[in-house]
């Protein structure tokens, strides 16, 4: 059974390093968030990067967006920083208050204690700024006029076409690192497999000697 056991280690590991591999933040996402932070003097520990991913892909699940769309608003609306904006928008994807107050409304959100949270608690702010991206999206159609929706100033047309641009870029250094991790993990599972056989090989060459060549003992009496 040594044989099986070894076998099943070896895909356990496999599987794990290929969960690994895909879970982790992207190292462009990495890249972005500590460039963009640090334009604006803050420093990025290496811990608020997975957590900031993982927070976006699950709410970005939930509401059917694309995590990259959505970093992509929030590198262009406050740098994965959060700040008050002009106008008193508040967090990581700039939303109002009074805007926040009506999403919650139209879309059944949680509605926190405190609307200044949307300042303090970056969950909480994409969260909202997702939800309503999401609805907008759906009822235009297009990701441009959701964003221009989103906006709502003057310059959303142009406001949207930077987003578009950037996200554009984005997605492209997502899909490059996507195949980049899907060609190792089909090198490790390629690697998996060989050492697999090698074992079943080994074991299968290996035969229980024939019984007429076992020494017995002569019968003197």
């Amino acid at each position: 059974m040594k044989f099986q056991t070894k076998i099943i280690l070896l895909t356990i590991f496999f599987l794990l390093s290929v969960v690994n591999i895909f879970a982790e933040a992207p190292t462009w996402f990495a890249n972005v968030v500590k460039q963009r932070r640090a334009g604006v003097k803050e420093k990025t520990a290496p811990e608020f990067i997975e957590e900031l991913w993982n927070t976006i892909s699950s709410i970005c699940n939930k509401y059917q967006m694309d995590p990259v769309f959505i970093t992509t608003v929030i590198a262009i609306e406050s740098n994965f920083t959060n700040v008050q904006g002009a106008g008193g928008v508040l967090g990581m994807m700039q939303i109002h208050p009074l805007t926040a107050k009506s999403i919650a409304k139209l879309l059944n959100l949680e509605v926190p204690e405190d609307w200044n949270q949307l300042l303090t608690d970056y969950k909480l702010n994409i969260t909202y700024g997702t939800a309503y991206l999401s609805y907008l999206y759906k009822k235009s159609g297009s990701l441009f006029s959701a964003l221009e929706s989103y906006n709502n100033g003057k310059n959303k047309t142009t406001y949207a076409q930077t987003v578009m641009k950037q996200y554009e870029y984005y997605r492209g250094l997502h899909e490059k690192e996507l195949q980049s991790k899907q060609n190792v993990a089909n090198k490790q599972q390629n690697d998996t497999q060989i050492s697999n056989n090698q074992t079943s090989a080994w074991v299968q060459s290996w035969q229980v000697p024939d019984s007429s060549c076992i020494y017995s003992p002569v019968d003197t009496d």
